[in-house]
C-alpha cells in the first residue's frame, strides 16, 4: 500500500473541500443577512481540524514505517508543501477579510456615521439602526462603531404571558413586519430612551391568543420589562377575546390632555374598546333592530334651552335628511352607497349612548378614550398620518394604530365621551374629518343634541366590578378664551403691577453649600444658598459651569417644565438634559424657585392656572427669585452681567411674567411654550406682560403639542407678542410636546449668539 500517497490525497481532499464549505458559507451568509463573524469561527475550525488530519496521518505513520521504506522525496515534498500552502492560503483569506474590514471601517467612519446622524435628526431610527448593525455585524469590537449602534438601539428584555409567543416590529408607514424571535427573549430594537421619539409598531403573536399590537417606542417597552411586577405582555386567550375590539391593561391612568392636567390620575381596571369607530353597517344594524322604537335604550333627553324633551318628541328630532329616524347625514333610513364601512356619523350623544346600549356596551369616559389613544406624545406621529383631509374614509384606512391598537382615534369621526361638563355639554373627542390636527390633544365638548355631520363614537366594555368608574366620569370644566379680543394695559395699570415684583436691594448673604462637584469631562456643578427676596428664606442656585472654557462666562438662567413642581428632590440635576449649553461655553444657573422641588408647599399643587391670591403669589415670588438670580451673578467675576432666559414647557408658559417685570434680561428662548386657557389674577397672567416685553424671543413650538395646542395656544403667545420680526421668532416641529433635541440646540444657541 502507498502509505505516504493515501495520507497526500486525503490532505489534498480535506483541502478542496475547506475551501468549498467556506464558499458555500459565504454565499449563505450573504443571502440570508447572518453575522459575518460566522466564517472566522469556520475559519479556526478549518484549521484544528487540519492540525487533527496531520496528528492522525503521519505521527502514527512516521512510528510505524521504517526509514528505508518510505517514499522518496517527492512525496515528502509534496507533503511539506502542502502543509506550507494550507496555512498561508488560510491566512491569506484573514488578511483579505482584515483588508476588507478595514475598507468597511473607513467607510463607516468617512460616510457612514454622517448618514445615521442624518437618520436620527430625522427620527428615522429604524433605517439608523440597520446601517449600525451591519457596522457592528462586520466589526463587534470597533468602540465608535458600538456607540452608534447604541444611538440607534437599545437591547432589552421582552416578555409575554404565556411564553413562546413570536415577535415583530416594523416601521408606522410600512406594511412588513420584521420579526425577531419568541419570547422570552433579549433583543435589539430601533429607537432611543426618550418615550416621545422612534415610535414603531410592536406585535407579539402567538396561535390561540389575540394579537396584541400598539404602537410604542424601545424605550417604553424597555421601562416594562424592568417593572418588578406585570412586566410580561398579557396575550387573552382568543376564546375570550371581544371581536374587533381591543383590551386595554388596567393600571393608573393620567391624562396628558390640554386643559385637563390638573385632573387627578384613576386607578382603571382592564376594560376593552372598539378597534374602529362604529360604522354605518353596525349602525343600520341597530336601527333595523328597533333601536329608535324601543324606550329602554334612551335616557332622559334634554333640549338646548336646558328642558327635557319627551321620548316621543325627541325621536321625531332624531331623522335624516327624509324624515326618517336615523343619523343626520343619512338619508331614506339608511346611508350612502358604498359606504358601509365608513363611520356612522351625524348623531346626537344620546343615540350614540342608545347604540351602545343596545350592542351590550357603553360609550368610554375620557380616561378610558384617552388612555387607548395615547400614552404620551404620540400625537406628533398619529395626528399627521391620520384622515384630517377634508373627505370621510372607511375605517382603518388610515393606517395609524394608537397607542393600545386602535384605529382612527385622530380624524375621520369625532367621538363621544360620557363626561359631563359643566356648560351642559358632553366630551367629544379625536376631531373629524374636517377639524385641525390639534383637535387630537384639545379639550373639546358639545352639547349632547348635536348632531353635527362629523359626530361619531366608538364604545367599550368596562367590568361590572370597576370600582372608578364615576372618578373617570367626573364633571369637566370647559376652558376657552378669546385671547385676540384682549386689550394691551396701559403704562400706568403696567407700573402697579410692575411695581408687585420689585424689592428692595439687600445683601445676599452667599453659603456655599458645594464648591465643585464632579458631572463629568465638560463641566462641574456648585450650589450656593443666598437670601431670598421675600420672608426669610434661602434660594438655593445651582451652577453649572464649563471646564473647557475660560471665564467670565455669558449666564443662561432656566426655569423648568412643571416636573419641579411635584418633585421634592433636586439633588439629582446635572445638566445633562440641557448639557449643550455647558459644552457652548456658557454658565447655566438653575434656581429652586418658591414651589419647586424642596420648596414645594400643598396649596401649590401644579401648573395648572387658576384666580387665587396663591397662584398670583407664587407668580410674583418666582419672577423675584430670577431676578435674585441675577443679583448673585452680577456679584461674580466668573460670570458677565449678560443673562439669558431659558424656559421650557411650563418654564416657556411663563415666559412673559419674567421678561416683563425683569429688565436685565438679553434675550430669551420659549421652547413648547403656549397660553393656559384659565383665568388668573392680571397680575399672575402671562398674556397680560405679552404687550410689555421689548427683548428678543424665540419660541420652539411642536405643532401636535398636547398641552399647548399650536392654533388655540402657541399662535395667540406669538402674534400677541408685542414685537416685530425678526425681534421674535417662531420656529415649528413636526413633534409634540417634545421636539428633537438635536434641533431645538442649533436654534437656541443660534439665536443666544446673533
Amino acid at each position: 500500500m502507498d502509505y505516504n500517497n493515501s495520507q497526500t490525497k486525503l490532505i489534498a481532499s480535506y483541502f478542496a473541500a475547506s475551501f468549498g464549505l467556506l464558499q458555500i458559507v459565504d454565499i449563505i451568509i450573504d443571502r440570508f443577512n447572518l453575522p459575518p463573524v460566522i466564517i472566522n469561527y469556520l475559519l479556526i475550525a478549518i484549521v484544528i481540524g487540519f492540525v487533527g488530519i496531520l496528528i492522525y496521518s503521519y505521527i502514527p505513520a512516521l512510528k510505524k514505517v521504517p526509514a528505508t521504506e518510505r517514499k522518496n522525496k517527492k512525496s515528502l515534498l509534496t507533503v511539506i508543501a502542502l502543509i506550507v500552502i494550507f496555512p498561508l492560503s488560510i491566512s491569506n483569506i484573514f488578511l483579505f477579510r482584515e483588508s476588507n474590514l478595514s475598507d468597511i471601517r473607513q467607510e463607516a467612519y468617512s460616510s457612514g456615521f454622517k448618514k445615521i446622524d442624518e437618520l436620527i435628526q430625522k427620527e428615522d431610527y429604524i433605517n439608523a439602526y440597520n446601517i449600525a448593525k451591519d457596522y457592528y455585524d462586520e466589526l463587534p469590537n470597533d468602540t465608535l462603531i458600538l456607540n452608534k449602534l447604541n444611538e440607534t438601539s437599545i437591547e432589552t428584555d421582552i416578555r409575554s404571558n404565556p411564553d413562546g409567543a413570536k415577535v415583530y416590529y416594523k416601521d408606522i408607514d410600512s406594511d412588513e413586519w420584521i420579526y425577531i424571535g419568541e419570547t422570552p427573549l433579549v433583543n435589539r430594537l430601533p429607537g432611543i430612551g426618550s418615550s416621545a421619539r422612534g415610535y414603531i409598531n410592536f406585535k407579539i403573536s402567538k396561535e390561540g391568543y389575540a394579537d396584541y399590537v400598539l404602537l410604542t417606542t424601545v424605550g417604553v417597552i424597555k421601562g416594562f420589562s424592568l417593572r418588578k411586577e406585570r412586566n410580561a405582555f398579557e396575550l387573552t386567550p382568543l376564546s375570550d377575546a371581544k371581536t374587533n375590539m381591543m383590551r386595554i391593561p388596567g393600571g393608573n391612568t393620567r391624562l396628558f390632555v390640554s386643559e385637563l392636567g390638573d385632573l387627578k390620575s384613576v386607578a382603571l381596571k382592564s376594560y376593552w374598546i372598539d378597534k374602529y369607530e362604529v360604522t354605518n353597517a353596525e349602525y343600520q344594524n341597530f336601527i333595523d333592530g328597533g333601536g329608535y322604537k324601543n324606550k329602554i335604550y334612551w335616557d332622559e333627553i334634554i333640549g338646548e334651552d336646558g328642558k327635557p324633551i319627551k321620548w316621543e318628541d325627541a325621536m321625531a328630532l332624531f331623522v335624516d335628511q327624509s324624515g326618517l329616524n336615523g343619523p343626520s347625514t343619512w338619508s331614506n333610513g339608511t346611508y350612502q352607497a358604498n359606504q358601509e364601512n365608513h363611520p356612522v356619523m351625524g348623531v346626537s350623544w344620546y343615540e350614540a349612548k342608545a347604540y351602545a346600549k343596545w350592542a351590550g356596551k357603553s360609550l368610554p369616559t375620557i380616561y378610558h378614550w384617552y388612555k387607548a389613544a395615547m400614552r404620551w406624545g404620540e400625537s406628533s406621529v398619529i395626528s399627521p398620518r391620520s384622515n384630517f383631509s377634508g373627505a370621510p374614509s372607511e375605517v382603518g384606512k388610515y393606517n395609524v394604530l394608537s397607542y393600545f391598537g386602535c384605529f382612527d382615534m385622530a380624524g375621520n369621526a369625532r367621538e363621544w365621551g360620557t363626561n359631563p361638563h359643566k356648560n351642559g355639554n358632553r366630551s367629544i373627542m379625536g376631531g373629524g374629518y374636517n377639524d385641525e390636527t390639534y383637535f387630537f390633544t384639545d379639550n373639546y365638548s358639545q352639547h349632547p343634541i348635536n348632531r353635527y355631520k362629523t359626530n361619531g363614537f366608538r364604545c367599550v366594555i368596562v367590568s361590572d366590578d370597576e370600582t372608578n368608574l364615576a372618578s373617570a366620569d367626573t364633571l369637566i370644566q370647559t376652558f376657552t378664551r378669546e385671547f385676540y379680543s384682549f386689550k394691551p394695559i396701559s403704562d400706568e395699570v403696567f407700573n402697579i403691577y410692575n411695581g408687585m415684583f420689585k424689592y428692595d436691594k439687600t445683601p445676599l448673604n452667599i453659603e456655599v453649600i458645594k464648591d465643585s462637584v464632579s458631572i463629568n469631562e465638560a463641566w462641574y456643578k456648585k450650589i450656593v444658598e443666598i437670601d431670598a427676596a421675600y420672608g426669610q428664606e434661602r434660594l438655593p442656585l445651582n451652577i453649572f459651569i464649563p471646564i473647557n472654557e475660560s471665564p467670565p462666562f455669558k449666564t443662561i438662567i432656566y426655569v423648568p417644565g412643571s416636573g419641579a413642581i411635584t418633585s421634592r428632590n433636586s439633588q439629582h440635576m446635572t445638566g445633562n438634559g440641557i448639557g449643550f449649553l455647558m459644552r457652548s461655553g456658557y454658565a447655566l444657573v438653575m434656581p429652586i424657585y418658591k414651589g419647586t422641588y424642596e420648596r414645594g408647599y400643598p396649596e401649590f399643587p401644579n401648573y395648572v392656572e387658576n384666580n387665587s391670591k396663591v397662584y398670583a403669589d407664587q407668580m410674583i415670588m418666582m419672577v423675584k427669585d430670577y431676578s435674585r438670580a441675577i443679583d448673585y451673578v452680577e456679584s461674580q467675576d466668573e460670570l458677565l452681567n449678560e443673562v439669558y432666559y431659558y424656559g421650557i414647557s411650563w418654564g416657556g408658559m411663563l415666559g412673559p411674567l419674567f421678561l416683563a417685570n425683569e429688565n436685565r434680561i438679553k434675550k430669551a428662548v420659549w421652547q413648547v411654550a403656549g397660553l393656559g386657557a384659565r383665568e388668573t389674577r392680571p397680575e399672575a397672567s402671562p398674556l397680560t406682560f405679552l404687550s410689555r416685553i421689548n427683548k428678543p424671543v424665540l419660541m420652539l413650538n411642536g405643532i401636535y403639542d398636547q398641552y399647548f395646542p399650536f392654533e388655540t395656544s402657541q399662535k395667540p403667545m406669538y402674534d400677541l407678542l408685542s414685537l416685530k420680526e425678526p425681534m421674535k421668532k417662531m420656529i415649528t416641529y413636526k413633534s409634540a410636546h417634545s421636539p428633537p433635541s438635536s434641533e431645538t440646540s442649533k436654534e437656541v444657541l443660534k439665536w443666544f449668539k446673533d
